[in-house]
């Protein structure tokens, strides 16, 4: 799953990214390269506890309908429809999910 399945719930994660590394007020002569690959680390960390977020929230029911979806390469509009109709507050769950990460991140 990419990044695009939040953004359909209002978020888009390389601006929430971007935010976090602003706020974690890396010294200003860090070289681009490097910030890119931390930028680049946390977007995928944080598609990774979104992922873990629907799975663990998805009815056990819809896990194998969810898994043929993916492996037919489904679209991500697809994805995000079927999520969002098989988890009713998966926007909540994502948003709780980023600040726990936020302030996790930022400790």
């Amino acid at each position: 799953m990419s990044n695009e399945i939040t953004n359909n719930e209002g978020i888009d994660l390389q601006v929430f990214v971007d935010r976090l590394v602003g706020e974690k007020k890396f010294p200003e002569e860090l070289e681009k390269e490097v910030l890119d690959e931390i930028k680049a680390d946390l977007l995928s960390r944080v598609e990774d506890r979104i992922n873990g977020v629907i799975i663990s929230n998805l009815p056990e029911e819809k896990l194998e309908e969810f898994n043929k979806m993916l492996d037919s390469k489904a679209s991500d509009e697809e994805v995000q429809g079927f999520c969002s109709k098989s988890i009713p507050n998966l926007a909540q769950l994502i948003a709780t999910e980023l600040v726990v990460f936020r302030n996790s991140y930022l400790s």
